[in-house]
């Protein structure tokens, strides 16, 4: 380069850093301060209060009804009759007749039974006449004491016990009688049926399968984890009372739910399971919306109040169930919580946080313990 040009140029180049100079002057910025600003990553938070929570617990199992048993004859005969409804599912009223045997033979039975019982009567008058007339004669005739024989005393025991015999035989003559006609023992319906017109019941053999409709129960298997979130169930006037049941049920794409109560536990832990079966009861389980016995429902139980529980969107924790928290220098902490609850949606904790606690809810690609944040609040909990 010419030294004429050498001296056009240096002048402009000290001409411009003097100008730069004095623009960084003027406007105050620090560039040093400008780099650490723009590491400090910013993040949003929300502040943490305690509540006060009921956790349901989840379960499920199959309904089945309190009282099912199976209808027998307690007589043998022909199945004359049947009941209109004696069909699978048909429904019966308490006391109703639902089968009727031949009642031919028992009605013989009651004949000769009141026979035997007339002329038991008579041969007990027989006998109180002849000791009337015994003690007159020994009155009469008679020295020194007389015999119990004299005076027909055995006799008449005789005849007296012959008489309460014939009266049981009628009377067990009219049971027999009665038992041809077998009756509802309850409100309920046919599950099983095993007999009709025609055929020959017979003493102990199930003539159908019938169950009650007042109420159902449902086997629940519990954890111990689960079981610690639930109150016990308690006594009262004789009754047990538990936790509220929630029954579910699909029908046709649509949910059915029905409320029922625990009313026990059954005390025995599963060896095979580690599993406890707690048991809840459905009263009337065939009104509207009805759930039908067998069928298998999912279960939510109404668990104890819990105190000081922090309710927290999922996105707030990672899989080792640790929270990035801000503390007063706007520094990053990394706690690990203890989680009671955790569904896709929110996280329920219940210990390792204070109420007023920043916890940030939006992502850091790496923290690190002790980095400054900038705070963007997002407000209070969930």
């Amino acid at each position: 380069m010419s030294g004429n040009a050498l001296k056009i140029v240096l002048p402009a180049l000290v001409l411009l850093a003097g100008t730069a100079g004095t623009l960084l002057l003027a406007s105050g910025t620090k560039p040093q301060a400008q780099t650490a600003s723009a590491q400090q990553p910013t993040v949003k938070t929300l502040v943490a209060q305690p509540q006060r929570l009921r956790l349901p617990v989840q379960s499920q199992g199959i309904l089945l009804p309190v009282h099912e048993i199976d209808l027998t004859a307690q007589v043998q005969g022909r199945i004359l009759t049947v009941h209109d409804s004696f069909v699978v599912g048909g429904r019966f009223k308490v006391g109703e007749v639902l089968v009727s045997v031949e009642t031919t033979e028992y009605d013989l039975a009651i004949v000769r039974s009141d026979t035997r019982l007339a002329e038991a009567r008579r041969a007990l008058a027989e006998e109180q006449a002849a000791a009337i007339q015994a003690e007159r004669e020994w009155r009469v005739l008679g020295e020194g004491s007389p015999t119990p024989l004299s005076l027909h005393e055995p006799q008449l025991q005789e005849a007296k016990a012959k008489l309460k015999q014939a009266e049981a035989e009628l009377a067990d003559a009219k049971l027999q009688r009665s038992r041809c006609e077998i009756r509802a023992p309850f409100n309920g319906r046919i599950k099983e049926k095993a007999a009709g017109v025609g055929q020959t019941a017979t003493i102990g053999k199930p003539l159908a399968r019938i169950y009650a409709e007042d109420a159902a129960e449902i086997r629940l298997p519990l954890s111990p984890a689960q079981i610690g979130y639930l109150p016990v169930p308690e006594i009262r006037n004789g009754k047990t009372i538990g936790a509220k049941v929630t029954l579910m049920a699909e029908r046709g794409g649509e949910k059915v739910q029905r409320e029922a109560m625990i009313v026990r536990r059954e005390g025995v832990v599963d060896q095979g399971t580690g599993l406890e079966y707690w048991v809840a009861r459905l009263e009337h389980p065939e009104r509207e919306p009805a759930l039908l016995p067998g069928g298998f429902l999912s279960a939510e139980i109404e668990g104890r109040e819990l105190d000081g529980v922090f309710e927290l969107p999922r996105i707030a924790l990672n899989a080792a169930q640790e929270a990035l928290l801000v503390d007063a220098d706007n520094k990053l902490q990394i706690k690990r919580l203890q989680v009671l609850r955790s569904d896709s949606d929110r996280v329920l904790v219940g210990g390792g946080l204070q109420a007023g606690d920043r916890v940030i809810v939006s992502g850091i690609d790496v923290p690190v313990a002790g980095m400054r944040v900038v705070v963007e609040p997002v407000g209070d909990s969930l």
